[in-house]
């Protein structure tokens, strides 16, 4: 749930949903991903934490099936493209960082949804939500590394080890401190340059 101005956002399956705070009415409902399939399985469609704004701006993926950005003050899809990942999106004020099932990394264009970069430097290694940081984008993988790609062109910068297991949410930053927590329970701060 988000709150933007006086509206609040949820996704209720495969949409973002605006609603009146004060009442509980539907404002607008934006579809990220439609169902799909021959059962009741294969049309299972829910959006999957890990949102990004920008503004008044939403991004969100819908669990295997697209990711979307929907304008909150029209409750209108500005666009939407097809993505395979289960794992949210971050960005920044021009570009959507999200990582698709096979963890390829890809960059997406706020404004028009293009597709700005492609990395698949980090396939196959079970990776975090990612998350801008300064210039870079920031991502865990399933050995305990985490990894900082170029959010120009997701060229590898550099990388972190932690103990061993795998990076179990996604590293955020607090007070100048990117915090990371791994599968076995440990705590890492690191203090980016």
């Amino acid at each position: 749930m988000i709150a933007v101005n006086n509206t609040l956002v949820v996704g209720l399956a495969g949409r973002l949903v605006g609603f009146n705070p004060l009442n509980g009415n539907v404002q607008w409902d934006a579809p990220i991903a439609t169902p799909r399939g021959t059962n009741d399985i294969e049309r299972l469609v829910d959006l999957v934490a890990g949102v990004t704004r920008d503004g008044h701006v939403i991004c969100a993926r819908a669990f295997q099936a697209a990711i979307g950005c929907v304008n909150t003050t029209r409750g209108s899809v500005v666009w939407k493209q097809a993505a395979s990942g289960v794992v949210g999106l971050h960005g920044d004020d021009k570009q959507i960082y999200g990582v698709e099932g096979d963890g390829r990394m890809i960059a997406w264009g706020l404004a028009d949804g293009g597709s700005v970069w492609t990395s698949d430097r980090l396939r196959y290694r079970q990776l975090s939500t990612p998350l801008a940081l300064g210039r870079s984008v920031v991502v865990g993988d399933e050995t305990g590394l985490i990894h900082f790609l170029s959010r120009a062109d997701g060229s590898p910068l550099t990388r972190l080890s932690t103990d061993g297991s795998a990076i179990s949410v996604t590293p955020v930053l607090a007070g100048g401190t990117l915090v990371a927590i791994t599968r076995n329970g440990g705590v890492f701060g690191f203090q980016p340059e």
